[in-house]
């Protein structure tokens, strides 16, 4: 529905059409929401709750002009951080159950000037190596990443570069401000550093690429997760649960620091349930806050099955508020209906 939105399209898709600037999507999803004539507010950090008993009524955010307060009949908490559902007093649990440990928070970046067909031969054909080249580079003080994933783009010459953060940089929690900018600090080296290296080294494909640019800010895989009616588990991934309350399938595999943690049963369900807090009525949680644990999170994370556990929870809201009633009140069925209606393969055949 998006892609159909952007103007001039054509001229920014890949050959196969499946690929296109994410820029041309945020102002295609801006508009479409003018087009409704939805309101939105950019720059408006949610930093309160106004609350009655224990159902939540609206948000304060604040911005440059301070403190303004939003209410609401239903609110969805999509924030990634759970900071709605933190502040409204929710049980919430945070990093791996055993440690706390949290995934890395990195900063992806970007390389022109790439013969990208030399350098993924030689990945291919060279790859220990490659890896003795980082391994040598971090001996010699370059800011070397714990991994680095390579990805083309639909610019000619330029790759994109995921990648695990600067190695043994520690446990940081992308909730507190100062750890954030810890990361970003290390991840702009960590750009910088490969550029250097793979020049230096004259790693093949790689000779004279350029950094273009990082991220606008670092990616954060993991933090707050809410402990709801139901907390999505990583069993539930590997046997392919099935709930009757589904509202969204989690596709892809278990992503936790890129550490093999067995096979996912792609496609399993994701139960209403789980969008639901205990404690506080009138929220639906969406997203990588959602209720799951540490690796029932990483089963599935990616921006694809986000946006699913966003569109379900966007429709029980918008249900809700029309009925007058709870999040929690509301017939799980009529969330199905609208979403199957949409074309959503919610239900397996069969």
């Amino acid at each position: 529905g998006l892609l159909a939105a952007v103007p001039g399209k054509q001229d920014h898709i890949n050959g196969d059409g499946l690929d296109i600037h994410p820029e041309y999507l945020r102002l295609a999803a801006l508009e479409l929401l003018e087009e409704l004539g939805c309101h939105y507010r950019l720059y408006s950090p949610v930093t309160g709750v106004v609350m009655e008993g224990q159902a939540l009524r609206g948000v304060v955010v604040t911005g440059k002009e301070g403190p303004q307060r939003f209410t609401a009949r239903a609110i969805v908490d999509a924030s990634g951080d759970g900071d709605v559902a933190h502040l409204s007093g929710c049980t919430m649990a945070e990093g791996r159950e055993e440690d706390g440990r949290h995934m890395p928070v990195s900063l992806v970046f970007a390389l022109a000037n790439v013969d990208v067909e030399r350098f993924e031969a030689y990945r291919r054909e060279e790859r220990e190596a490659f890896d003795r080249t980082l391994r040598e580079a971090a001996d010699e003080g370059y800011a070397v990443a714990a991994w680095y994933s390579f990805d083309r783009t639909t610019i000619p010459g330029v790759l994109s570069v995921n990648n695990g953060a600067l190695a043994d940089i520690g446990n940081l929690d992308a909730t507190r401000s100062g750890d954030l900018t810890i990361a970003e600090r290390a991840g702009i080296r960590v750009a910088v550093d490969f550029v250097r290296l793979a020049r230096a080294r004259g790693i093949p494909g790689l000779e004279e690429c350029h950094l273009i640019r990082a991220g606008a800010g670092v990616g954060v895989r993991d933090t707050r997760r809410l402990v709801g009616e139901y907390v999505v588990t990583v069993e539930d991934a590997r046997q392919g649960a099935e709930f009757e309350d589904v509202v969204a399938r989690k596709y892809g595999a278990i992503d936790a620091n890129q550490l093999y943690i067995g096979e996912m049963h792609s496609g399993f369900a994701y139960p209403y349930r789980a969008l639901l807090p205990r404690e506080v009525d009138n929220l639906l949680v969406a997203g990588r806050c959602g209720s799951a644990t540490f690796l029932g999170h990483a089963a599935g994370k990616s921006m694809g099955n986000m946006m699913d556990l966003g569109q379900a929870a966007g429709v029980a809201a918008a249900l809700s508020a029309a009925d007058g009633v709870s999040p929690r009140a509301l017939d799980v069925r009529r969330v199905q209906d609208v979403l199957v209606s949409w074309g959503v393969h919610l239900f397996r055949e069969g």
